[in-house]
């Protein structure tokens, strides 16, 4: 139960954090420097009851980091502090989703 109460905040990180640091492997929960989160990642997609349920997905973790951009930038001290941008969407469709192989358990 309590890892369903941290799992927003977690997924977040992991799509956020290297939209906002892409060329930072420390800001990237998923990355083998986290061996740990990313197996608590990897065990947690593999519940079907979390995958088809709770998961949440990169297009709405994306799409929340724009529109907390500008709020960023205007509260921003100094233009160190601003964020550019993001990188470009991946053109292909279906990029945001992550099919669970063990989804149809559940039904």
């Amino acid at each position: 139960a309590a890892d369903m109460v941290w799992a927003p905040y977690l997924e977040r990180y992991a799509v956020q954090l290297p939209l906002l640091f892409p060329n930072k492997k420390s800001c990237n929960p998923r990355s083998n420097r986290y061996d740990e989160v990313n197996a608590w990642y990897v065990a947690m997609e593999g519940l079907p009851e979390y995958a088809c349920c709770v998961q949440g997905d990169a297009r709405h973790w994306r799409t929340c980091l724009e529109r907390a951009i500008p709020m960023h930038n205007e509260r921003a001290t100094s233009d160190e502090e601003k964020v550019n941008g993001l990188p470009p969407v991946p053109n292909q469709f279906g990029w945001w989703m992550k099919r669970n192989p063990r989804g149809e358990v559940l039904w």
